[in-house]
């Protein structure tokens, strides 16, 4: 395919990642393919389990492929699936990793790497060729696009800090060493991974998750008038994130327990997903907080609430560079943020934030302190508005990394 305009052979370029749900880098993407060079570069996508919050979002100029059933079947739970069994290799892949998985046990110590061992590897592989293929997140899309993409260049994602997501460092090192270049999304996680693979340290390049700050202003007035959460007269904290061991909310409602305890009269909404939502609804129940603390699930905008919150609460144990950080600090909130490795790349304790102990004392007094010191918050608010923390300018950083690869095939 020519390019009319510049008599140029189109590039195709393949992304590849697992769901399109709320996180940080699903949103990223979305914000990233609006913005690709589309009268030089044919995209496409493929969604690994075709479900997600932002699966409306794709941009119509972006060609989703959407007919890999086995691949789908892989990657989806059984009742999401639009076909349950596509011929007898995928039956015989899914019994196969039903037995090892609950009889015999796990040669890996990370779920994924064991099911792309014995399920994965017999996926079929994608005929067409491409001039880049893009692995968008760490784990499966990784595995794909190493074993399953025909493509010149390659390239892969880690969106967090390496040591902490339970890899065995010989499965990864085996996709990481073919890759042409690995992408993560702050120093911090650089450092991580060349910890463990010194020898590929100069692959690695950094690529932040893309806010845009004209994008979140604009649907930040989108308020719901339904909800209580605008009209509620004590303090508004929020908290974004899935419901998982690494964002830690077991400790934001010990937190919560200890303002309840001040005498602090707030509302705390978590919004978010996960496999924990069970074992935080106890929690809140046995600490006598529905009143003040709310799981309200994922919410398509989650913008109005943080602009209207009185203080915005990460919790993590890790992060690589957390998005919806960035994206509160856009919003000019004052900000509590636990001490996980890579917090001061974010946030300056006492400037344009809170960085507070892992505790949930010193999380409480960290949001308490905002309610007590109202020169404390002025400070911050005002802070953050003389700061630049819209990256809009890393997407051309993206495309040029893109066209450098692919001129290098040449």
């Amino acid at each position: 395919m020519k390019n009319i305009w510049m008599g140029e052979t189109m590039k195709n370029i393949l992304i590849v990642i697992h769901a399109l749900g709320c996180g940080g880098a699903e949103k990223s993407l979305i914000s990233l393919m609006e913005r690709l060079p589309y009268d030089e570069w044919n995209i496409d996508l493929i969604v690994a389990s075709p479900n997600g919050l932002y699966m409306d979002k794709i941009p119509h100029r972006v060609n989703q492929i959407t007919e890999l059933y086995d691949l789908e079947n892989y990657s989806t739970e059984l009742k999401q699936r639009r076909k349950k069994v596509c011929g007898f290799r995928d039956l015989g892949c899914q019994i196969k990793w039903q037995i090892q998985s609950r009889v015999n046990g796990h040669k890996y110590p990370h779920y994924g790497e064991n099911k792309w061992a014995i399920w994965g590897k017999n996926l079929p592989s994608l005929e067409k060729h491409y001039d880049l293929a893009i692995s968008y997140m760490n784990g499966f899309p990784n595995y794909y696009v190493i074993d399953k993409v025909n493509a010149d260049k390659k390239v892969l994602w880690i969106h967090n800090e390496f040591e902490k997501m339970g890899y065995d460092y010989d499965f990864e090192a085996a996709y990481y060493k073919k890759a042409d270049k690995i992408v993560t999304i702050s120093q911090a996680c650089v450092d991580s991974f060349a910890r463990v693979y010194p020898e590929l340290r100069n692959k690695v390049v950094v690529l932040e998750n893309i806010s845009s700050a004209n994008d979140i202003f604009e649907k930040a007035k989108e308020v719901p008038e339904t909800d209580a959460f605008f009209n509620f007269e004590g303090r508004r904290i929020v908290s974004v994130g899935r419901l998982s061991e690494q964002k830690n909310f077991q400790l934001a409602v010990q937190a919560a327990q200890k303002l309840k305890s001040y005498g602090v009269n707030f509302i705390w909404y978590i919004l978010g997903e996960g496999e924990l939502r069970q074992s935080l609804t106890e929690k809140i129940k046995e600490y006598d907080l529905t009143d003040q603390v709310k799981l309200v699930g994922i919410k398509p905008n989650p913008y109005p609430y943080i602009a209207n919150c009185d203080v915005f609460v990460q919790s993590s144990i890790y992060e690589g560079k957390s998005i919806v950080l960035d994206e509160a600090k856009i919003l000019c909130k004052p900000i509590v943020i636990t001490n996980y490795v890579t917090a001061p790349n974010s946030i300056e304790s006492g400037k344009n934030g809170l960085i507070v102990g892992m505790t949930s004392d010193e999380l409480a007094r960290g949001v308490a302190s905002y309610f007590e010191n109202e020169e404390l918050r002025k400070q911050v608010v005002e802070q953050l508005r003389n700061e630049q923390n819209s990256n809009d300018a890393e997407i051309e950083k993206y495309i040029a990394l893109f066209t450098e690869l692919m001129e290098s095939n040449v």
